[in-house]
């Protein structure tokens, strides 16, 4: 009740601040601006944040290093309409305008990072991107269809690697180290990258990164087996003839190791009524490899005003240890290899220009499962593992889009996309006979989308937006042939016949960015069409409940994100963002069931507001912030969210309210030291559908040192 009461008075706060016009105000040497002026890459055209068509948000390298987050997913945590699920202290994901894991589109420099293994709900794999290397995560909510094609239901992130560009002659040399510590996990995060100039035109780069994670203390006490391992490392040529115009090599790669899922184990906590699982272990080996050769380019002739071209090889697997409460040991995995190809092109038109281009990706996906009895002895190689073996998946599309400049300003955009996908799995486990048996499946969708941006102002100061966009889901190898555990304890079995999932996405929106203050305000609601959900069959696998993959009736979600920050003097900057949003879907509540019964959408992240206030020295070198950040109880359970007892309390996730501080100060150009003080009062709080709470007081020092 004292969160619900708290979100309701910062809501009218940060209303309040919107509200302000600084009319007469100086510019300020720290303006708070909401909307960084960089071209966002996600969108094939390419626009300034605040004249794009739907919310977008932009998280710049200096605000990563000033957040101090440990994960990609975490750096996202303070933005308006998101929520961080976090199965584990390692397995963080996501939820975007309420959807997660394979709803979700995760880019790096463009290439997609999805794949056909991603399951339904969270997932870990967002975690395999070092946020330490990243100049910046560009944020679209929203359909994402038309550009990027399946997947990009709730939203797409792309996350751009930083590049290192020494000054000088042939032979520059630049570079940098960076340590992080934080006191509540007792963790150490080492990064160093160097890069040099190997003639006028060429320069390479290198980065290594190595972490060591111990158990996370929450305000309630120490949660054992939750530490784990990182290591990485990159390397990138990059070759510029001139601007807009490069070829790039790209390299990647990443390790974790046993990280584990304690929810489901005798070691998971008991809070607020969740209780632990029965497992003695469970626990996950990730690795992620990444080649990519990518150009582009402004040629002069020819028609086109801008191209680019994509190569990638990226290599995903998972290795997961289970040890279950009679002793039986378990070892199951996949691996998959991801071929990609992107072309993409723009060319000059009435009033405008088209942009329009191409994709294709292969996945090859090998699994594996073998159980031994408690004493060690071999009890049986499966058909497959967590997903089928020896399995190919295509996914293939092309797009058009028109952008138009039409009376007072106002941009128009327009588009459609035609994709393709097919499944061959050849290893799928018939959940009845227990033999091997072969699947096919192929699907064709089809998708538009309609945005504008309209200027209220000569100024170009103010606009508004609206837009309607569809978007598409072809049915993956998870949802086709998964063999796995799921919520509460239940295992998911293959589930051929699948259709394509369809949503519709409406949108509007206001926004202004002036000299002291700027705000922003966005309103959505998407329909869901032939969701695929997890339905109890009434038989019992392996001694578990079963549940299958069935496309469901319709379903919603919709809500408000408020945006705004404010600089009442030059030093000072006060933000404040404030999300609301609920949905619902039709389910299938039981095995005999005939008809659909509609009830809440799963983990919809509930009222959440975060707010704070940031000083910052007239030399620009120190800065202070103080941050908060209040959550209502989310109570409206879907039917699988009653089950998750490990989890999720029976009468819901409670609200929480969190206060942080931090600094930073630039002693030279070279050195910087960021220092915060997470969690002052200690709450002993978590996100909704989280299996680990988050950290208790603590304190977090990074210390980057340029060289």
């Amino acid at each position: 009740m004292a969160a619900h009461l708290f979100c309701r008075r910062l809501v009218r706060v940060s209303a309040a601040l919107f509200a302000a016009t600084g009319a007469g105000a100086a510019p300020a040497p720290d303006s708070p601006v909401l909307f960084p002026p960089i071209v966002v890459t996600t969108s094939s055209a390419g626009h300034d944040a605040f004249t794009m068509p739907h919310a977008t948000t932009l998280v710049m390298e200096d605000a990563l290093r000033d957040r101090q987050a440990r994960t990609l997913p975490s750096a996202l945590e303070e933005l308006p309409g998101i929520m961080v699920q976090k199965t584990g202290t390692a397995q963080g994901s996501p939820y975007l305008r309420g959807f997660t894991g394979f709803r979700t589109l995760l880019l790096v420099d463009g290439i997609r990072l999805n794949n056909s293994v991603f399951r339904d709900g969270p997932n870990q794999y967002w975690g395999t991107v070092d946020p330490l290397g990243l100049e910046r995560l560009e944020v679209v909510k929203g359909p994402g269809a038309v550009a990027h094609g399946s997947d990009a239901v709730g939203g797409t992130v792309n996350a751009v690697t930083r590049t290192l560009a020494p000054d000088g002659p042939p032979g520059a040399f630049a570079g940098r180290f960076l340590h992080r510590f934080a006191s509540a996990d007792e963790s150490h995060v080492g990064r160093i990258d160097a890069a040099t100039r190997l003639n006028g035109s060429t320069t390479a780069q290198i980065g290594l990164a190595a972490k060591r994670f111990g158990d996370l203390r929450s305000g309630d006490g120490v949660q054992p087996y939750t530490g784990y391992d990182e290591r990485g490392g990159e390397a990138k040529l990059a070759w510029s003839r001139a601007p807009g115009e490069g070829l790039t090599f790209l390299w990647q790669n990443f390790a974790q190791e046993d990280a584990w899922r304690t929810h489901t184990t005798v070691h998971g906590s008991s809070w607020q009524g969740t209780r632990p699982g029965s497992d003695r272990r469970r626990s996950l080996d990730q690795h992620r490899r990444l080649q990519a050769l990518q150009y582009r380019a402004a040629p002069r002739a020819g028609g086109l005003d801008r191209w680019h071209l994509s190569l990638s090889r990226q290599e995903q697997s998972e290795d997961q240890l289970r040890i279950r409460a009679d002793g039986r040991r378990e070892e199951s995995g996949f691996r998959v290899g991801t071929l990609g190809a992107l072309a993409q092109a723009s060319s000059p038109a009435a009033a405008g220009h088209w942009t329009y281009g191409g994709d294709f990706f292969r996945d090859r996906v090998n699994s594996h499962a073998t159980r031994y009895l408690a004493d060690g002895t071999l009890l049986q190689r499966e058909i497959q593992g967590p997903v089928a073996g020896r399995a190919t998946y295509d996914l293939a599309g092309l797009y058009l889009e028109r952008h138009l400049r039409g009376p007072g300003g106002m941009h128009l955009v327009a588009g459609g996309r035609m994709s393709q996908a097919s499944a061959d799995a050849r290893d799928v486990r018939d959940p009845r006979s227990g033999r091997a048996i072969q699947l096919r499946e192929k699907w064709r969708s089809a998708v538009g989308a309609a945005r504008a941006v309209l200027p209220l102002r000569e100024d170009g100061r103010r606009n508004l937006f609206a837009g309607i966009s569809q978007a598409f889901r072809a049915p993956n190898l998870s949802d086709l042939t998964r063999f796995d555990i799921a919520e509460g304890g239940q295992i998911e079995t293959p589930a051929p016949g699948l259709a394509p999932e369809h949503a519709t996405a409406f949108e509007a929106g206001w926004r202004v960015r002036e000299r002291t203050w700027s705000a922003e305000v966005a309103l959505f609601h998407t329909d869901l069409q032939r969701q695929i959900i997890r339905t109890p069959t009434g038989a019992r696998v392996d001694g578990l409940a079963e549940v299958t993959k069935r496309n469901s009736g319709a379903g919603y979600c919709h809500g408000v994100e408020v945006a705004g920050s404010l600089q009442p003097a030059a030093p000072w900057t006060l933000w404040a963002h404030a999300t609301w949003m609920r949905g619902a879907l039709d389910y299938f509540p039981s095995a005999d069931a005939m008809r659909l019964e509609r009830g809440p959408m799963s983990r919809v992240m509930p009222p959440t507001v975060h707010a704070g206030a940031r000083w910052r020295a007239p030399d620009g070198r120190a800065w202070l912030a103080i941050s908060t950040t209040a959550a209502a109880r989310q109570n409206r359970l879907a039917p699988a969210d009653r089950l998750d007892r490990e989890r999720i309390p029976p009468d819901g996730t409670p609200g929480y309210h969190v206060v942080s501080l931090r600094a930073g100060w630039r002693p030279r150009p070279s050195l910087v030291f960021n220092a915060a003080l997470e969690n002052v009062t200690n709450a002993a709080y978590r996100n909704h559908g989280s299996g680990v709470n988050e950290p208790g007081r603590g304190v977090v020092v990074t210390t980057e040192l340029g060289f």
